[in-house]
């Protein structure tokens, strides 16, 4: 019982410093988020606070700024934690997606149940996110967040990156895409011709004061492959490099190129050849804003970046093995786009519709040795969105997916979406 005492005693002078401390905690007025400082000198929200919001993603996916932020003693340091709780209802009928995501390449193509109802929530998002000011870096901020997409619904890693005005250092969406552009939809997955991946990167970019900008990054490789008893594909040797080029006429506004080169090797098993194949991307996209309407579209073309598009990364394209030629591998030239209008009802609702499609193209006899394999998808999305309250948004929309292999053989499936989004 002594040395309980003990050490509950010294554990009490051990927090009295802290506690001290917690005293000068005082709740922030004046802004738009629940700010608490560790000073009672801050009566007001720092500039600091502002780095939250100019720093929200791009993509209609991407959380709000957070709730709750703790600012340091000298208003130069703030930490936000948010993320929101989303609940999607799918129900699929005249033939099913065997995916939570509506993926023309995952069509249902057997005689199968022609109906199906699921329940979604693994999409909802928590973030910790950092944001200061110093010397060396400026205005930065360090972002790290995840869902609850990984094997058994565990915790599955989004972001985790530092970024200021200049640089991306980190693991984020990669550089060959245009997240401002894409569309909004309740499927997660998004159109099948959307380009979407993420990517170890360091990535620099650069603003101009006349709406110029332009950026480039080194990202690392993830060949997605089909493999078989004579080729192997396996560690990469060099990284991915895109490039891109951005005009802003004015907000909500732009235009947009870019391209990609990547190395992919490969292995020859036959004669135990270590090979190369130069990989090549390019893209075009623009979001146009037209009073209450948005419209938007993005147009991708390549060798080997099967894995960088929506759908298509679902079937191993990057780099395929030559059908009468045993060790050789290829590259199969893909293209995708999609076209989407947002109308702007009010303040608080809006709605859209979407068309997307890609597209796998046969060389050197693939399509003849593969004949039930992935040649083009296409989807269409029609939807609303309401946002009730600040936080809270519910979604409904209605989709339609065709799916067509190399053996011309058609398949489709419709499926209807209902969700709830809430912010914190």
């Amino acid at each position: 019982m002594n040395r309980i005492f003990k050490l509950g005693m010294l554990l009490l002078f051990a927090a009295a410093p802290f506690a001290a401390d917690a005293q000068r905690w005082g709740r922030v007025q004046g802004s738009p988020v629940t700010v608490y400082s560790f000073t009672e000198n801050v009566n007001t929200a720092p500039e600091v606070v502002n780095i939250f919001y100019t720093t929200q993603g791009e993509y209609f996916r991407d959380p709000l700024a957070p709730r709750f932020i703790l600012i340091d003693r000298e208003g130069k340091w703030a930490l936000g934690i948010g993320g929101y709780v989303q609940v999607r209802s799918e129900f699929d009928f005249d033939k099913i997606v065997d995916n939570v995501d509506f993926l023309p390449s995952d069509i249902q193509r057997d005689n199968g149940p022609s109906t199906q109802y699921q329940m979604d929530v693994s999409t909802s998002t928590l973030f910790v996110k950092l944001v200061g000011r110093s010397r060396l870096l400026g205005d930065f901020h360090v972002f790290t967040s995840g869902d609850w997409r990984g094997d058994g619904k565990t915790f599955h890693l989004l972001n985790a990156y530092l970024r200021n005005k200049y640089m991306t250092l980190g693991y984020t969406t990669g550089g060959f895409m245009d997240l401002a552009a894409y569309p909004a939809t309740v499927d997660y997955g998004g159109p099948c011709g959307m380009t979407f991946y993420r990517a170890t990167q360091l990535a620099f970019n650069l603003s101009t004061d006349w709406g110029l900008s332009m950026g480039i990054g080194i990202e690392a490789p993830d060949i997605n492959a089909t493999e078989n008893e004579s080729v192997s594909v396996g560690a990469q040797r060099f990284p991915n490099v895109p490039i891109y080029f951005k005009y802003q006429f004015y907000k909500n506004t732009h235009v947009r190129v870019g391209g990609i080169v990547r190395d992919i090797s490969y292995r020859n098993l036959v004669n135990g050849a270590e090979r190369q194949k130069v990989a090549w991307g390019g893209q075009a996209s623009a979001l146009v804003t037209l009073g209450d309407f948005h419209l938007s579209g993005q147009y991708s073309i390549g060798e080997g970046i099967g894995s960088l598009i929506n759908d298509v990364s679902n079937v191993g394209v990057d780099i395929v093995p030559v059908p009468d030629n045993p060790g050789d591998m290829m590259m199969l030239l893909t293209d995708a786009w999609f076209a989407s209008v947002q109308y702007n009802i009010s303040p608080s609702m809006f709605a859209s519709a979407t068309y997307s499609q890609s597209n796998i193209h046969s060389r050197k006899g693939f399509a003849g040795a593969n004949p039930d394999m992935y040649k083009r998808g296409q989807y269409l999305a029609v939807n609303m969105f309401a946002n009730l309250s600040e936080n809270l948004q519910l979604g409904v929309e209605y989709l339609h997916g065709w799916r067509l292999d190399f053996d011309e053989h058609t398949y489709n499936a419709n499926r209807v979406n209902l969700s709830a989004r809430y912010n914190f």
